[in-house]
């Protein structure tokens, strides 16, 4: 099987930050972007529908007074998402009856480049990262800050929920370190494990609650098994700069996929040591990831040459 790009689309002066599958609708997907690479500048959210798998339909845009890093839907309400800013802010945005957020408050003192809703609707609970070194887990229907978690030295690229138990997230940091936490027991990581470089994304395997992978700006693909972390289960090779995103295949135990600084999109299985498929379309940093959770062998990324391209598994 190979991936094959099957359709793409231009954000225009927006340069793509990360891209997102709705859980609910197999077509919907929604996109973070900025102006000026995210230096200057408004954003955009955009929210598009993959018609027959080719054609991009704008829904609708939504436009803020700064910079949009990431975005992710809400797990109770479809027509619910939330972006995380540049001015250190969070918006919720309902994209189908109103043009502006419906709240947004400041809940940290810098960038929030990741943000995340847990995906158990148990705990109906935000994520958020911050280059304030913080992560935070909020109450995203009474604005309530639930707690903070202050022990990274360093800017904190991404958070990420465990997909099978809930209570369970992972950081990673410019400290060069990836941790573990338990929101039952705030005041300290679960264990912190040291890397080479610096920590810029992570995602848990969708099949095995154990394990998660990391990037770094080495280029290199750490897979951990959480229970024994004294050594990687093993690396993987092959991109020429930093790893922006990565994420494992929620329909394919072992597959997982990546896209770089050095401008390409990589579909790996765990077992092989080089990449199965290099896409090089990109002609600027590829920022952007996700898996369509409904739609098996559907991927999509987003870069700052303000593309989106949809991936789709042939035979």
């Amino acid at each position: 099987m190979r991936n094959t790009i099957t359709s793409s689309f231009s954000t225009g002066e927006f340069h793509g930050y990360n891209v997102k599958f709705s859980p609910f609708r197999k077509n919907l997907l929604a996109c973070a972007a900025s102006q000026n690479y995210g230096i200057a500048g408004s954003g955009r959210l955009f929210v598009l529908d993959i018609q027959n798998g080719r054609e991009f339909k704008v829904v609708t845009t939504r436009d803020y007074s700064d910079g949009l890093f990431d975005v992710t839907w809400s797990e109770l309400n479809e027509q619910l998402l939330v972006t995380s800013c540049g001015d250190g802010s969070i918006q919720i945005w309902d994209y189908v009856s109103a043009a502006d957020p419906v709240t947004h408050y400041r809940i940290h003192e810098k960038e929030v480049y990741s943000v995340e809703w847990n995906p158990k609707n148990a705990m109906p609970v935000i994520l958020s990262a911050s280059w304030d070194h913080t992560v935070k887990v909020w109450n995203p229907f009474v604005c309530k800050e639930i707690a903070a978690y202050l022990e990274h030295t360093d800017q904190v690229y991404e958070a990420t929920w465990c997909p099978m138990v809930p209570h369970l997230f992972a950081s990673v940091s410019g400290d060069r370190t990836l941790r573990l936490w338990d929101v039952r027991c705030n005041t300290r990581s679960n264990g912190w494990y040291a890397h080479d470089s610096e920590v810029l994304c992570c995602d848990w395997s969708k099949f095995d609650r154990d394990v998660l992978a990391t990037g770094t700006t080495n280029g290199k693909i750490v897979e951990w098994d959480v229970r024994k972390m004294a050594h990687p289960l093993f690396m993987l090779s092959g991109h020429e700069y930093a790893i922006r995103q990565l994420k494992f295949s929620p329909h394919q135990p072992g597959t997982l996929a990546s896209v770089s600084y050095d401008f390409t999109t990589r579909f790996w299985n765990w077992n092989i040591p080089q990449a199965l498929q290099i896409h090089k379309e990109h002609k600027e940093f590829v920022y952007g990831l996700d898996f369509n959770p409904m739609k098996p062998g559907q991927a999509c990324d987003c870069g700052w040459d303000s593309l989106l391209y949809i991936y789709d598994e042939v035979m």
